[in-house]
């Protein structure tokens, strides 16, 4: 699918060159052919000055340079989308840490992660059920600065194993009346790509869309 979306993209980028490069073309012939009637129909007694001919033929100049930059743009972007593109589709399949907080307990175990921006004296993870009721609260070991990652048992407060399924998550950080709550990261698997003029998005395991700028890690 992302090889045959790179050819789409470069055969638009080879004719949208190729239209502004004739476009280009036609507005020159098009001015000097306006210039040379002007010249030929012009008053003897008050003739095309120099001054006036130097700044129509720079004129030409300017219209051919604007039209061939706007064709130059119009390709890079093009080339831009199509190269992100080939990259992106070696994302599919890979496991990747993604903005969110979606948590899925699998055969015991899952995986998240949380970011500080400075570090903290203390960080625990709070785990809800579907229901949005607290499940389960541990603390956290790395509270750095900086992007970290984590590994829940499935247990709860009382060490009971909880069933496998999807939870979601909150990583608080402080203490008493200083609490505040870290940004979340989901381990996910990329399931598809969407390579676009704009923004690549990738799509994950959840069916969440998601900008690829929005990737933090990727295994």
């Amino acid at each position: 699918m992302a090889v045959s979306n790179v050819s789409g993209n470069s055969s638009s980028g080879t004719n949208a060159s190729s239209l502004n490069a004739a476009s280009a073309e036609e507005l020159s012939q098009r001015f000097l052919a306006m210039l040379t009637a002007q010249m030929r129909n012009q008053d003897p007694l008050n003739p095309l000055d120099n001054a006036e001919l130097t700044s129509q033929l720079a004129q030409i100049s300017t219209v051919t340079g604007v039209s061939q930059l706007n064709s130059t743009m119009e390709w890079l972007g093009y080339s831009m989308g199509s190269l992100q593109a080939t990259e992106s589709a070696s994302l599919v399949g890979r496991k990747v840490l993604l903005s969110g907080n979606a948590l899925t307990l699998a055969e015991g175990k899952a995986d998240g992660g949380y970011v500080l921006s400075i570090p903290v004296e203390n960080a625990e993870l709070v785990v809800k059920n579907a229901d949005g009721t607290e499940v389960a609260r541990k603390k956290l070991k790395d509270v750095e600065a900086g992007t970290h990652t984590f590994t829940w048992d499935g247990t709860d407060a009382k060490g009971t194993q909880l069933d496998d399924g999807e939870y979601t998550f909150e990583v608080q950080v402080g203490e008493g009346t200083q609490v505040g709550v870290a940004p979340t990261l989901s381990l996910t698997q990329i399931a598809s790509v969407r390579p676009s003029s704009g923004a690549t998005t990738v799509v994950d395991s959840r069916g969440n869309i998601v900008n690829l700028s929005n990737v933090y890690q990727i295994w």
